[in-house]
This record gives structure tokens, sequence and C-alpha cells, in this order.
């Protein structure tokens, strides 16, 4: 069977050359680096769309996955791609996710939380110190690759960032291909020039994969969890706790974690971005510390 349909998240952090918030954020102070940043990303993501859409794909979809979702426009990808853009979004950096898809690919992504040697590790919000879900703890990677495979039994087939996330995302999937973009000394890395090695490896591993024989493991890559799920969040203090435990159906399991528990896995998704978008009510008073 030949694959029709991919989906793609693109984040930013995990980007080639991208080692400084200030490169993540459209600050007027630091625009050029932002939109630099911004251009390696749609270099990277347009590679691995155009060797996907030449190997036969005859559908891609773009989730623009980064800060304000807004970092890609349609003048970073080809006219054939649909790109979703802006936020909030359902399910956010799965959003637009379903189960037509053949498979899907995480561009860009970074290492969880409080990770050693990993270029601006975080778990979808700074003042987030720890996501599990049954016991486990996860990072974007890992939690978005479950809510594909429990939720829409879509396999994730190729993955990039950092070394760090690479080693992170194959402990989950590993037989899931992977781009190393840069090798992590913390928040800093040592980086080669895209073109010789970085954009070669995209377009192997993706003209690797919709080969005939590429085609036939990707179900392999799914990852499977008992349901009811627990999902635990730790935050950095308490009053991120106090503020995200005002949502409907947590429970206070001390004064920074709080837990939700679930027979639905995108009923799971939700509450956890529920919980961390409400944190903008404390990130101000956090400021105050």
């Amino acid at each position: 069977m030949t694959a029709k349909k991919l989906y793609i998240s693109a984040d930013i952090e995990g980007i080639n050359g991208v080692v400084s918030p200030f490169q993540c954020s459209p600050h007027p102070l630091h625009l050029v680096a932002y939109e630099a940043a911004v251009d390696q990303m749609a270099l990277e993501v347009r590679l691995v769309t155009t060797t996907a859409l030449e190997a036969g794909v005859e559908q891609v979809v773009i989730n623009d996955s980064h800060m304000s979702m807004t970092n890609l426009s349609l003048d970073h990808v080809a006219p054939q791609v649909a790109l979703l853009s802006g936020k909030p979004k359902p399910v956010a950096m799965s959003a637009g996710l379903d189960a037509s898809f053949d498979g899907a690919m995480y561009i860009g992504y970074h290492a969880k939380a409080g990770t050693e040697k990993a270029v601006l590790c975080h778990t979808f919000h700074s003042l987030l110190y720890d996501v599990s879900i049954n016991g486990k703890s996860y990072g974007e990677g890992g939690i978005n690759a479950l809510y594909a495979s429990l939720v829409h039994q879509v396999p994730v087939i190729l993955a990039s960032g950092d070394d760090a996330f690479c080693r992170e995302i194959t402990e989950l999937i590993p037989d899931l291909k992977t781009v190393c973009t840069k090798s992590a000394l913390g928040f800093s890395a040592s980086l080669n020039h895209p073109e010789e090695t970085v954009l070669s490896n995209y377009q192997a591993q993706t003209e690797a994969l919709f080969s005939k024989k590429g085609q036939t493991s990707w179900h392999e890559n799914l990852l499977t969890l008992d349901s009811p799920y627990t999902l635990q969040l730790t935050f950095i203090n308490s009053l991120c706790a106090d503020t995200a435990i005002m949502a409907p159906g947590w429970q206070r399991l001390s004064g920074t974690q709080i837990q939700y528990e679930a027979t639905n896995f995108h009923t799971l998704y939700q509450a956890l971005q529920s919980a961390y978008a409400i944190l903008a009510y404390a990130k101000p008073l956090q400021s105050a510390f």
C-alpha cells in the first residue's frame, strides 16, 4: 500500500542552528535571529514535504506547533500543502490529526524538561517541571506520539531534534527514523552546516521511508498504554498548582503536583492542554517573586 496522506507537527527549538530563547520568539530586539530560525524551520519542513510528495504522497498537512503557532506562513509551504496556523487549537501540537493519515512526523522537537545536555528542553510550558502518564515521565514528543497511536492509530514515522531528543523518542519507539539536527552541550550545541549533514539526512531518511520496503514496518511504531490513564503534572511552585487546580476534574496531590484521570486519551490531552494554558494567569505573579 502506498502512503497517501502525511501529517507534520513542526516545532522550532529542535531546528538546526537554534540554541537560544531569543531565536524562538519575535521580540523586536531579536527579530533578525527569530526570522533566521523560522527560515531554517521552513527549509527543514519543506525538504521533508517535497521529498514525500515526489515519492507519491498525495496530501500533506503541516501543523505549526511552536508558541503562537504563527511562525510558518503560506509562503513557506508548497501550494498543495495545508498549513494549520494560530492558537488555541484543539489538542494543540496534534491538531488536525485523524485516522485518515498514514503517518506522522515531528520536526524540530526538543527533549523534556530537566534533561541533561539538551537544547531548550521543556515540556509544554516553562512553569511545568514534569508531566507523567501512568507513572512514566514523558516529553512533548512522547505525549504526541501516544495521542497519535491511542486516539487515531497513526504511527510516528520520522522525528528530528537535537541528540538528546532523538535518544528520548527512540527509547519509546526503537525503530523510529530520526534526524539529529545538532549535538547538545547543554542549552548550547555543536552545529554542522545544514546542507552538508542535516538536510541530506532529512532527504535520505524520507526517501527510505516512502520506498516500498520502508512502508512495511510503520505500524510497529504504534505505542500502547493501558486505560484508564492517570496524568500527573508537577509544577515549579505551588502558585502554579493553585492556578491549574481551578479547572474541574483535577485532584491535588501536593503543593506542586496535581492529577487527572480519564478513560479516553483525547480527554486526557485536552485536560493537559487546559492546565498549562491557564498558567498565563500565574506567570505575571511568578515574576514578582
